[in-house]
């Protein structure tokens, strides 16, 4: 063999050496081949059609059959699987209103498409994120994930989502009353629409563009837009859309020609009508209503009620009966006719209590509260406020409880979503140490080989202390990998307490905004009250006045600012102590001020937070800037959140 002469008695461990190292071989290979993709498997093709239809009907059906899928897709550990899958899952949770658990699954969708390099579905996870935060009202979050999935999208040189990306951030622009920038994202956006010819999304954009150009009041500017969108929508023959653009520009003639708006009105709802669309065409009877009301056509207005009515009536739609109820109410009691008024909001109030609808009832109340006075029945007016206070107090208390265990829930589901992950890491790790440890095998085994070989004829010390090299090497890589272990964990933990710390945030917030509405609108009641008191008559009905009054003061006067001060202690602990430290002699003004900058809240959250207008929120920001000594590139924000 090879020239030489075998001893007899070694033959043995060169063949057994052999076989050892062939059947390694196998191994090996059947450990490092990467598994296929499954591109047509029927079950998990049959799975995606179970929840894509569930995503069309009903909420928690989608939930339970995109958890199958979910699972089935991480059993196959098939990347193209796990996207769709991920994606799907998002819908359901999107759908059923859960938008965090939404969020942590397209980020999950974005993870796996920038493993595998999957720019088509990197670009579908970045505008699902954008579209949701939008939905939200993140408005920072919002700008970020649409302007970089367009700056991919444009780099990717894909014009449909060049196209759609350009379109949300107008919507984004337009919410946010930055309309110079929206009217130039959806110009863009017109563009590549017309160069895919894609007519439908080209009306929606000119559509878009008209209510942006109306909201500046430049009616004129506008009108030519929804005439655009119009003569598309005809020829898709789409007479619903088409109605919808009528809508909008009998909304545009508001200020410019009387006779047009009606003329628009009445062609909607004649398309509507004849389209069989029930739902719009109640829609469209109630806006040309309350604008014949705030016309003064309090007639006409009030046979369109009526016939909405009937129409709820008939087709068993139930707030469309509460709301032409409550209008037609509303009506009566302009024209000062009490009976009428008190049938109407008494048919709506059974109504609404029957069906169980506790947001109607609270506003219902509301409504008869303000009726009253306006008949000057005092005696029902208290009746109804107090009515009113007690089911807001009470809905008031179960809000903060469903706050808390919403959150609760929000933990704990992020805290799996978390474990999924790490166990999907953890099983890709093993599947990389596993071949790396037969590679180590296979070394160690060539070595061995080798090591007889050498043995056979130098003897056998040589082959011993590659066979020790070899084990020490094995050991060394294990503590590596034992390392990175104890690291991954270290990072779980750390994300686990950051989420924790953005549900009390958030959970701040939510009480916060709570009280300060409720306060605005006791304080507007108290001025109408004040007001009303000189004009009664008896001194019964000024006694019961002073009731109501007292009451409303009582709640106007609530330390509300307190009540933050020790809802953020409970989030931040030491963040005040620290400040004072830092900063002393800052007023309670100002601290309230730097614990809202430091949960990151816009200049328009902080103002209806403290019912100051933008220009005083950014004037006393402006000054914190001064007390802090901070350079002009220096970000407050970040500054606030060191403490």
């Amino acid at each position: 063999m090879l020239g030489f002469n075998i001893n007899p008695k070694r033959k043995w461990a060169l063949k057994f050496a052999t076989l050892v190292f062939v059947m390694g071989m196998a191994i090996f290979s059947n450990q490092c081949k990467q598994p296929e993709k499954d591109v047509s498997d029927p079950v998990f093709d049959s799975l995606v059609s179970k929840v894509k239809a569930d995503l069309k009907s009903d909420a928690d059906s989608a939930l339970k059959s995109s958890k199958s899928l979910n699972g089935f897709a991480l059993s196959k550990n098939n990347s193209a699987q796990q996207i769709e899958a991920a994606f799907l899952r998002g819908k359901a949770f999107e759908l059923s209103g859960n938008n965090d658990s939404a969020l942590g699954y397209y980020f999950s969708m974005k993870g796996y498409a920038q493993r595998t390099q999957d720019t088509a579905q990197l670009l579908s996870a970045y505008n699902a994120i954008g579209n949701l935060y939008l939905e939200m009202g993140s408005n920072d979050t919002v700008a970020y994930w649409l302007n970089i999935g367009l700056r991919l999208a444009e780099l990717a040189g894909d014009s449909v989502k060049q196209a759609c990306f350009s379109s949300n951030i107008g919507l984004y622009q337009m919410k946010n009353n930055q309309l110079d920038s929206a009217m130039h994202a959806f110009t863009r956006a017109a563009l590549f629409f017309e160069k895919l010819h894609d007519s439908a999304n080209i009306a929606l954009v000119y559509r878009n563009i008209g209510t942006t150009l109306n909201s500046q009041k430049l009616a004129r500017k506008a009108i030519p837009f929804f005439k655009q969108a119009v003569q598309i929508n005809k020829k898709r023959g789409n007479n619903i859309e088409v109605a919808a653009e009528y809508s909008n520009m009998a909304i545009a003639y508001k200020l410019i020609d009387e006779d047009s708006v009606k003329f628009f009105y009445q062609q909607a709802m004649k398309l509507l009508d004849e389209s069989g669309s029930i739902s719009n065409l109640m829609m469209i009877k109630f806006n040309y209503a309350n604008y014949l009301k705030r016309q003064g056509k309090i007639a006409e207005a009030e046979k369109l009620y009526k016939e909405v009515l009937r129409i709820s009536t008939d087709n068993h739609i139930l707030m469309g009966q509460l709301y032409g109820l409550n209008l037609l109410a509303k009506t009566a009691v302009i024209r000062n006719d009490a009976a009428t008024a008190n049938e109407y909001f008494d048919r709506a109030l059974a109504l609404a209590q029957n069906n169980k609808l506790t947001g109607e009832i609270l506003r219902l109340y509301l409504d008869i509260f303000e009726g009253s006075l306006s008949l000057r029945n005092v005696e029902k007016a208290t009746t109804y406020f107090n009515l009113w206070n007690n089911l807001n107090d009470s809905l008031q208390t179960t809000a903060q409880q469903d706050a808390v265990v919403k959150y609760q829930t929000l933990y704990e589901t992020e805290k799996k979503n978390l474990e999924i992950r790490y166990l999907e890491t953890e099983r890709e790790k093993r599947r990389i140490r596993t071949n790396y440890l037969y590679s180590i095998f296979l070394v160690s085994l060539l070595a061995a080989i080798a090591s007889m070989y050498a043995l056979w004829l130098k003897g056998k010390n040589t082959g011993q202390k590659l066979f020790i090299a070899g084990q020490t090497h094995k050991t060394l890589q294990l503590e590596i990998a034992n390392k990175e272990l104890l690291l991954v964990s270290k990072e779980q933990e750390q994300a686990i307490a950051k989420k924790e710390a953005e549900a009390n945030q958030k959970l701040v917030v939510s009480k916060m905004l709570i009280i300060s509405h409720n306060s605005e609108f006791l304080s507007a009641i108290l001025t109408e009250l004040q007001a009303l008191n000189f004009k009664l008559d008896t001194e019964v009905q000024q006694e019961s006045m002073k009731k109501i009054l007292s009451s409303i003061k009582c709640q106007v006067h609530t330390k509300r600012w307190d009540d933050f001060q020790q809802q953020y202690l409970e989030a931040h602990k030491d963040f005040f102590a620290k400040l004072n430290e830092t900063h002393p002699g800052l007023t309670s003004g100002e601290h309230r001020l730097c614990a809202m900058l430091r949960m990151n809240l816009s200049i328009k959250e902080i103002s209806e937070l403290t019912m100051q207008n933008h220009r005083a929120v950014e004037m006393a920001r402006h000054r914190l800037r001064n007390k802090f000594n901070l350079e002009r590139e220096e970000n407050l924000v970040a500054y606030l959140s060191q403490f």
